[in-house]
């Protein structure tokens, strides 16, 4: 060992010593603050400077662009009891699986997407029909009167029942392709529409012109999944909608989407799902058990298999089903299913067994694979309508399995899923061309096509001709928002997409490049996304720390946050369809599990562009950017009260800012900008108000505490999102080298943070199949001290990072270790007092769970950056809490 390396050690020894005993220099390092200069969102530069100078600008946003933070009234979501294990929070950004090479070209191939579409069917809630389309189509409740002639009508229509009977005759033959299901259904249904147009209904009659197209083979155009496109059946499209013959349609085209399938068995049951249970009818029992499976000889590829109890038969009409909508006499509690997820299903299960229970009492059984298989394709469909266009604020797609209808319907809060009717003949066949009506008198707005804010929806939705480049469908269109008064307007032209976080249920953040005549010199993006309506806007976090900057030493945290121009909030209207579902879910009671509805709220950011943590170009700014990140965190925590509880990567930006160096000269320092605080909670809120969501627990799950992962811990502390930034580090120290784009196409660009090549630690944290096993790989990481593995490019990081896991590691075992978490020692150690007997006094000393015991607080973040050695010596530390 060499004398310098032996001093380095006993350096770490000494420092280590010192978070143990409290030995800390908290005015250290702090250097003199400098006069503001201009911020510049230029390319950042190629090299660091050796001394990087702290910045005391002041930079707020100018007065005369910036559009106050004005956010409507807001409607709660529903409200949690006190929680013994805070939930996971819906919507948030967690999920269970996530991608852990960042470094892809644009495009994705549609299994990267199936894991997200798994996970968003577990908010799958299944509902009686009736209920569906009163609530989502808008049908009223005495539409048999409303709409009693114009069905009549059309059932004695010729060519309708012509193409309804030829339809019917392929539900019988085993042997039907699917492909010869789709031009009679097309055209029973176009039927229907001819009917309406060419007769006086009153309100059947009324809505927007359609007509439905046969798309398979075709691929839709412009999704989120480009590398294998989707080819949906049956399209419902707008009237003005004219393509020539062999052009391919795009997802802003179609109102509606039915998928066709040949063969029995794909309609859901639900009973894998909470069952929305109304006027006390449960769903599922709401229809006559279904009969015991036919089988057609010969051909076991279209062996007829008859779904769980629940919904409707599976046979045809020539199969003698049940007569339509019969409930049954049997009212007997359902028993509790000890099943396994539909989703957990092994791949390789028959998909064509047949389920049977003994009755409509017992047990459910998984799905099939022939039955997720369909659902998992629907919900494909719903989250590409939702990508294109970006304004859309729920879809439908109707499942039809031979003469059988089931409707899904996703607003970005709930799929529900309907039970299904048999539309060969009765009631189902009212039931049939009702939907269809329902479905035409629905406006654009009821669609959820948003046209009062996005200028080019409407027109999205009628034109089919658009460039074959996918990223056309949103490169262009343009949002018209108010302005400051009611009379004024603006519009914001959309550019590429930055990033997007792809759900059908949830948050379904995108963020774009974007300009507008409002702020000309200013490089815009826009953020888009639907968080929970009872959560406070981020707005009102960023106000609040804007006002704590201007009023206190804070001055130096403005260049650290992100500038926003202008907020919106659109509230939806109560007759909307949004409000019309939500209302489903007040006081909601459920059969077979439950389900916590949290409304959402389309909300419209235009900030400043940053640069992403992935553009710096050497490890120097990259150290930068992540303590500016720490000092401006613990800032925002001390001053604003505000605990931001999603630390990733894709949160932490940063600009660059153009300064007299030391040597008198112009220079661009990198500063780190914490983003998106849109799960942010106020810190009095984690530790007075369990109702609110905010009471969830929230993150990116690589970079999530082990102890939230676990459920092991009620509530979001500071020290959770220490863990995370430590795990940013680390993950990206280890994962990470600079370099060019996975493609290789430099075109002249700088260097970056790119992924190693060949096989990278850590990699079972992105593939871990639980929140709890990821958590359990976290805890062994600490306990059993494994070595840390770094890519050559970040090997200045290892001190750092080595003593924040070392007190990490010293927390949880002193945690482990403590009186009270032992149940076989006291939970009160006993200490003398002064009084006259001279007694004792038995004294409560609880854990210190906020710090580990004191191991884990900001100091243990920022101290270690004081002895860092090569490219990272002289780090600048922006904040002292003293």
């Amino acid at each position: 060992m060499t004398l310098m390396h032996f001093l380095d050690m006993a350096l770490v020894d000494f420092y280590q010593l010192a978070v143990l005993y409290k030995l800390r220099r908290p005015g250290a390092g702090f250097l003199p603050i400098r006069s503001p200069l201009p911020m510049s969102a230029t390319t950042p530069p190629p090299s660091p400077s050796p001394s990087v100078e702290p910045d005391q600008a002041h930079l707020s946003p100018s007065s005369s662009t910036q559009t106050e933070f004005k956010t409507p009234e807001r409607k709660h979501g529903a409200a949690h009891p006190v929680p013994d294990i805070t939930p996971l929070s819906l919507g948030s950004s967690i999920r269970q699986r996530q991608e852990g090479d960042t470094d892809r070209v644009e495009g994705y191939k549609r299994d990267d997407y199936d894991d997200y579409i798994r996970e968003d069917l577990k908010s799958r809630v299944f509902v009686d029909l009736e209920v569906f389309t009163k609530n989502v189509l808008h049908v009223p409740d005495d539409w048999k009167i409303k709409w009693g002639p114009a069905i009549e009508a059309v059932k004695a229509d010729q060519e309708f029942k012509k193409h309804h009977e030829e339809y019917c005759q392929r539900c019988g033959r085993s042997s039907s392709q699917e492909v010869t299901f789709y031009k009679p259904l097309m055209n029973a249904a176009n039927a229907v529409l001819d009917v309406l147009s060419r007769s006086t209904f009153g309100e059947a009659s009324s809505g927007t012109p359609q007509y439905y197209h046969v798309n398979d083979p075709k691929k839709l155009r412009g999704g989120v999944i480009n590398r294998v496109s989707l080819s949906p059946d049956l399209v419902v499209l707008h009237k003005e909608c004219h393509h020539s013959e062999g052009e391919q349609l795009h997802w802003a085209n179609p109102l509606h989407i039915l998928e066709v399938k040949p063969f029995d068995g794909v309609i859901c049951d639900g009973m894998n799902m909470p069952r929305l249970v109304v006027d006390g009818i449960d769903p599922v029992l709401n229809h006559a058990p279904p009969p015991k499976p036919i089988r057609y000889g010969g051909d076991k590829s279209t062996t007829l298999t008859t779904s769980t109890t629940g919904s409707e038969s599976t046979s045809s009409k020539s199969r003698k089903r049940p007569a339509e909508g019969s409930r049954t006499t049997n009212k007997r509690p359902m028993k509790k299913s000890r099943t396994k997820s539909a989703l957990s299903q092994a791949p390789g299960d028959d998909a064509g067994v047949s389920v049977e229970d003994k009755d409509e009492g017992s047990s459910s059984k998984p799905e099939t694979q022939r039955q997720v298989d369909p659902a998992l394709q629907v919900c494909r469909y719903l989250l590409e309508m939702f990508s294109v266009p970006l304004l859309r604020s729920h879809a439908t797609v109707g499942l039809i399995d031979r003469d059988r209808l089931q409707l899904y319907h996703a607003n970005r809060s709930v799929i529900l899923v309907s039970s299904a009717i048999n539309f060969s003949e009765g009631d189902g066949l009212n039931k049939f061309i009702a939907i269809i009506i329902a479905f035409r008198c629905l406006s654009l707005k009821q669609n959820g096509i948003l046209d009062t804010l996005a200028k080019n929806n409407t027109e999205l939705v009628k034109k089919s001709e658009i460039p074959r480049d996918n990223k056309v469908v949103q490169e262009g269109n343009q949002l018209q928002l108010p302005g400051n008064k009611p009379e004024e307007t603006f519009t914001v032209t959309l550019g590429d997409v930055i990033s997007r976080d792809p759900a059908t249920v949830g948050r379904s953040t995108v963020v774009l490049k974007a300009t507008s005549g409002q702020w000309p010199k200013t490089e815009l993006v826009v953020k888009i996304s639907w968080p929970g309506s009872g959560r406070v806007p981020e707005t009102d976090f960023l106000k609040k720390a804007y006002e704590e900057a201007e009023k206190t030493d804070g001055k130096w945290a403005i260049k650290h946050l992100p500038q926003v121009f202008y907020a919106k909030d659109v509230v939806f209207e109560k007759d909307s369809t949004s409000e019309s579902v939500a209302s489903l879910f007040t006081d909601a009671k459920f059969a077979g599990g439950s389900y916590v509805y949290e409304r959402r709220t389309l909300r419209i950011i235009i900030q400043e562009q940053l640069h992403p943590l992935k553009s710096l170009t050497n490890a120097r700014h990259f150290g930068q950017v992540l303590l500016d990140t720490a000092c401006v965190h613990r800032w925002l925590h001390d001053h604003p009260g505000i605990l931001h509880r999603d630390l990733s990567p894709n949160n932490i930006m940063c600009r660059y800012i153009e300064e007299i160096n030391a040597k008198g000269e112009p220079e661009q320092q990198v500063y780190g900008v914490l983003t998106d605080y849109d799960l942010s909670s106020w810190t009095k809120d984690l530790k007075t108000d369990y109702t609110r969501t905010s009471q969830q627990r929230t993150g990116t799950p690589p970079y999530m505490a082990q102890e939230l992962l676990k459920g092991t811990s009620t509530t979001h502390l500071y020290r959770h999102d220490v863990e995370s930034l430590f795990y940013i580090m680390l993950l990206m120290c280890g994962r990470h080298t600079f370099g060019h784009a996975k493609d290789g196409a430099s075109n002249g660009a700088e260097r970056r943070v790119v992924m190693r090549e060949g096989n990278r630690p850590y990699e079972d944290w992105f593939k871990a199949p639980s929140y709890a096993v990821l958590g359990s790989l976290k805890g062994s990481f600490f306990l059993d001290m494994e070595a840390i593995d770094l890519s050559p490019a970040f090997e200045d990081f290892r001190m750092w990072l080595r003593d924040l896991r070392y007190c990490f590691s010293e927390g949880f075992k002193c945690k482990l270790s403590h009186p009270s978490n032992r149940e076989e020692t006291p939970q009160w150690k006993v200490r003398r007092t002064g009084g006259s007997a001279g007694g004792v006094e038995p004294t409560p000393i609880p854990f210190d769970d906020e710090t580990l015991g004191g191991y884990v607080d900001y100091y243990a973040v920022v101290e270690p950056t004081r002895y860092l050695k090569g490219g990272l010596e002289g780090l600048i530390i922006r904040y002292d809490p003293a």
